[in-house]
């Protein structure tokens, strides 16, 4: 008897083994016969319709934003915070790529606040509703932030071959205008949008130092920074700007080699952290599905709200120092 029921077990594991070999085949297959080639050719006819609809976005939102200066919200916040404010408001949405006004974005965060406060109050008390208001306030600035990340490491990625492809085109004697538009239509999105939208504006009539300033305006990155200051200097000052860009290239190479061993060594710790933020979550969804009459009681309770409005505080709290421990800035 216990011969056959070890027999078993091993065909038991051999099973599982071989389902599990069969789904991660599949899964392989699917993965490089149909979603890399659909999302090649989805790539590529992005490119070969070039970006005229997102143009035509930001040329609408340029619109509503000049119409809406004398909008109630923004008047608002014009006489507390200043129009500076505003301006750096609206230039952190479109490095976000979002495409609203600040006046429709503050609108949302308001309307967040709002909700959350009357849903905090009703459920605890004052200070429950300012926490809540607080948090769900903080939600779209946070993915405006991340938002705005998520664009500036896209361009990280590209902006090697980026500038050893602006330093060849030079060399073999094309103008840096030819040379936006050579970038533009093989380096891939983001970066290339960008290059395009800025050989566009300076084709129609924006000088060649306005629209490099505004492209680095429209992205949050220290790379491309360096690269606009490169072409203004050498502009006024004369140089090899070829010889330039290959520095930089090599010097944005070089950091983001940095900074994937600094992702390496930290992986343990965002690993921690994403564990001790998720323990308590899934913890109360089990004994919510085990035992829902004693896990509601922080919800019907008086007690039991405010218990939940603090333990949500705090690991909200303690992801943000646990973010902070392990993020290194290069």
């Amino acid at each position: 008897m216990g011969f056959m029921s070890t027999e078993l077990e091993i065909y038991y594991l051999l099973g599982l083994a071989g389902a599990f070999a069969v789904v991660f085949f599949l899964m392989t297959a699917i993965t490089y016969l149909v979603i890399e080639p659909s999302q090649q050719r989805r790539r590529l006819d992005q490119r070969l319709k070039g970006n005229k609809k997102e143009q035509e976005v930001r040329a609408q939102i340029f619109k509503a934003y000049q119409e809406s200066k004398e909008s109630a919200v923004l008047a608002v916040m014009e006489r507390l915070f200043g129009w500076g404010r505003v301006e750096n408001l609206q230039r952190m949405l479109f490095q976000a790529n979002i495409y609203l006004n600040p006046g429709a974005f503050l609108s949302v965060v308001g309307i967040l606040v709002s909700f959350g406060f009357f849903v905090g109050v009703s459920l605890s008390n004052l200070l429950g509703g300012v926490t809540s208001g607080a948090f769900l306030g903080f939600l779209p600035i946070g993915f405006v932030r991340w938002k705005q990340k998520r664009k500036a490491r896209a361009f990280e990625r590209t902006m090697p071959d980026a500038m050893d492809l602006i330093a060849r085109s030079l060399r073999a004697g094309h103008t840096l205008s030819g040379t936006l538009e050579l970038v533009s239509q093989e380096i891939p999105p983001p970066l290339g949008t960008e290059f395009r939208i800025t050989y566009e504006e300076q084709r129609l009539g924006l000088s060649l130092s306005e629209a490099l300033r505004r492209m680095g305006e429209r992205v949050a990155s220290r790379d491309l920074r360096f690269f606009v200051t490169a072409v203004l200097i050498q502009a006024e000052t004369g140089g090899n700007l070829a010889e330039v860009l290959e520095n930089i290239g090599s010097i944005v190479r070089e950091r983001l080699k940095l900074k994937g061993k600094i992702k390496a060594l930290t992986s343990e710790g965002r690993f921690s952290a994403i564990i001790l933020g998720a323990l308590p979550i899934l913890t109360f969804l089990v004994l919510l599905c085990l035992n829902p009459n004693y896990i509601l009681l922080l919800i019907t309770d008086p007690l039991g709200r405010k218990f939940l409005i603090g333990g949500l505080s705090s690991i909200f709290v303690g992801a943000l120092v646990m973010k902070k421990m392990v993020s290194i800035k290069v």
